[in-house]
């Protein structure tokens, strides 16, 4: 089964890269939508946890998380282009030589700018419904979780960014091999909440939640320099662990077993002894 669902990455990265090459415009409108479903899910999670946060309740993160799969949802059936899960596909087209290097470089370069236009798009649209301009900054669950981000060490992002993208292409890989359409949503909206709620870092879903509290009535700790050095250190997390963990490990796990070149030989050699 594995070796199946390998082949239906090769031939996603195949149709990505075919996509992006003949019909920039559309790739670019798929790589935005992606990444305004990131937004609404985003805006949905904090609106959700904000009484929690407000009133001291211990489930304000747990509510926080347990819908942001609904935007995973969103991206994969309504066939949009996320970064995070095209290190996985690119990485899988690239080692089975279906796409090359070259290719795997620009579908991400093209997504990851894609998801950015759409993200900021999708704030602007968030600026002028005054959803958070009325909050406090100091009250504001968004803005608290925008600071506590901003500011981690940067060997704490990297690696919360390598192990979210992990969990992420999982969510992908692994649904992959169910039939029943239930069944892959329940796996979606559970691999993302196990990264959501364990507190991992994804460079798109940073990028949504940064330029709202940007945008938004926000404490001195939040900046646009600290938010561009998150996302580069994020970002390179994420395609470590996605095309690496899952990528290039299950390609590896799935590739057929060499032949050892003297087999006819010694086989032949055994016969041989047995006549004598």
């Amino acid at each position: 089964m594995e070796g199946s669902t390998i082949q239906k990455l090769v031939d996603t990265a195949v149709n990505k890269r075919d996509l992006l090459v003949q019909q920039p415009s559309h790739y670019m409108v798929r790589a935005m939508l992606a990444g305004m479903y990131i937004g609404m899910a985003v805006v949905m999670a904090f609106r959700l946890a904000q009484p929690f946060y407000e009133a001291g309740s211990p489930a304000t993160y747990m509510i926080n998380a347990i819908f942001f799969g609904v935007a995973f949802c969103m991206i994969i059936y309504g066939k949009t282009e996320l970064f995070t899960s095209n290190t996985m596909f690119m990485t899988v087209g690239a080692m089975k030589k279906a796409t090359s290097f070259m290719d795997t470089l620009r579908v991400w370069g093209a997504c990851y700018a894609g998801n950015l236009i759409g993200i900021l798009f999708f704030t602007w649209l968030i600026m002028m419904t005054g959803l958070f301009a009325a909050i406090n900054p100091s009250e504001s669950y968004l803005i608290k979780a925008a600071e506590t981000k901003m500011n981690l060490p940067y060997s704490e992002m990297f690696f919360r960014a390598v192990l979210a993208n992990w969990i992420v292409c999982l969510a992908v890989w692994i649904p992959l091999q169910v039939k029943d359409d239930i069944a892959k949503i329940a796996l979606m909206i559970l691999f993302v909440f196990t990264f959501f709620i364990s507190g991992y870092e994804h460079s798109i879903a940073n990028m949504s939640l940064f330029a709202i509290a940007l945008t938004s009535p926000h404490t001195a700790l939040i900046t646009i320099q600290a938010a561009i050095e998150n996302l580069v250190i994020v970002t390179l997390g994420n395609i470590i662990g996605g095309a690496f963990f899952v990528g290039a490990l299950y390609t590896y796990l799935n590739t057929a077993k060499k032949e050892m070149p003297h087999k006819e030989s010694v086989s032949a050699k055994t016969t041989a002894q047995k006549t004598l």
